[in-house]
Order: structure tokens, then C-alpha cells, then sequence
């Protein structure tokens, strides 16, 4: 018994699998979607880490050093002075490391002067 103004069973039935089809494509979308959301992520994870992170040998966390390491075993194996002697160059001792110092330079001597009080 159709009344009249409803669909059939078999319109409901096409119009239940076009929603079907439709809801597929949309998932579909969706998740190629959440995919290049996810890429673009990690490329501007990466990009920060490239241009913000540290550029240093500093951080022992990223980079081995075996040199380090070898002298820690070394360090643990033998029980002598940390005091290292130095062979005689023939040069003179450097005192300290003396720094560029800050400032203006004076003005040569050769330069006129006037005082004006």
C-alpha cells in the first residue's frame, strides 16, 4: 500500500545507498585530509627545530663522543694526578689570555690640541 506523497521502498532504498556512497567520499576526503594535516605538522616541527633549534656540539643528548667517552674509561681505570706536565718548548709562558679591550681608542699624540675651559 503506497499512500501517496511517500516513496517506495525501492526510492528509499537508492536514495539510502547514495547517502552510503556520499558518506563514503566524504570519509574518504576526511581521512586524505588528517593525513596532510598530520605532513604539515612534522614539516613545521622540522622547519622550528631547523631554524629555532640548537646548532652547537654542546648537547651531548644528540651527538656521541667517543673521545669523551674513552677518556671517562681512561679517567676510571687509572687513579693519577689530573696535573699534566708539559714539555719545555723553549718559548715564553703565557701569563693569561689577554682580551681586546673595549672602548674608543685614544687619539694619537701627534693630533693639535686646545684646552677651552
Amino acid at each position: 500500500m503506497n499512500r501517496t506523497g511517500e516513496p517506495s521502498i525501492a526510492e528509499l532504498m537508492a536514495q539510502l545507498a547514495a547517502n552510503a556512497a556520499e558518506i563514503a567520499a566524504l570519509k574518504a576526503e576526511k581521512e586524505a585530509l588528517s593525513q596532510r594535516v598530520v605532513k604539515l605538522e612534522e614539516e613545521q616541527a622540522l622547519a622550528r627545530r631547523h631554524r629555532f633549534g640548537p646548532r652547537s656540539e654542546k648537547h651531548i643528548d644528540r651527538i656521541f663522543n667517543e673521545a669523551e667517552q674513552a677518556a671517562d674509561e681512561d679517567d676510571a681505570d687509572s687513579e693519577e694526578s689530573d696535573a699534566v706536565d708539559l714539555p719545555d718548548t723553549g718559548l715564553p709562558s703565557a701569563e693569561s689570555a689577554t682580551g681586546k679591550k673595549r672602548g674608543r681608542r685614544p687619539l694619537p699624540e701627534n693630533l693639535p690640541r686646545e684646552r677651552i675651559e
